[in-house]
């Protein structure tokens, strides 16, 4: 049975270093339509400090272009925890899958590195698990994901799940 885990991320900059306004991710098996199992926090931008992180001003005027919706989910201040909490969370919740996919390969997985070498903790996933849905996306076939509130990153990471599990079915491939 294979476990891979979709991540997602919504930020304040599209740089490596970027602030992190929240982290969604799903563990999922793309040889079947089973969602294990779901993460998903708010960062306290207060707890961002100390860290090497970046605030763009054109990725906040982005922001204030998005959806109502978009935005509330991504600065409500309700609910937010602190960020080397979330890390050693989502640590634990990456234990046991063996890919690791984001969409694109430069940005999510990056991010994240990024926030686990600030604070001293190990990649949950070795540089030849990670996957690139992008480029999966481009192989000329639809990968039929279901409508979803963009910019909400849990949303975002299951809808993305499904679409890998769509082309892997449509390719006729089992993937381990």
């Amino acid at each position: 049975m294979a476990k891979h885990l979709m991540i997602d991320l919504e930020t304040l900059a599209t740089t490596p270093n970027a602030a992190i306004l929240s982290i969604g991710a799903v563990t999922f098996d793309p040889n079947s339509t089973v969602i294990y199992y779901e993460f998903y926090h708010r960062v306290e931008l207060e707890s961002l400090e100390g860290i090497n992180t970046f605030i763009d001003d054109n990725t906040i005027e982005w922001w204030s272009k998005q959806d109502f919706d978009a935005q509330q989910e991504a600065f409500n201040p309700e609910g937010r925890i602190d960020i080397k909490t979330i890390i050693d969370d989502f640590y634990k919740f990456c234990m046991g899958s063996n890919k690791f996919w984001s969409h694109g390969s430069t940005f999510d997985i990056i991010i994240l590195e990024h926030y686990f070498r600030e604070l001293n903790k190990p990649y949950p996933w070795k540089f030849w698990e990670v996957r690139d849905t992008r480029t999966l996306f481009d192989l000329g076939m639809d990968p039929e994901m279901p409508q979803a509130n963009k910019h909400h990153a849990l949303e975002d990471a299951r809808r993305q799940a499904i679409g890998v599990q769509n082309m892997f079915k449509k390719l006729g491939r089992k993937f381990d």
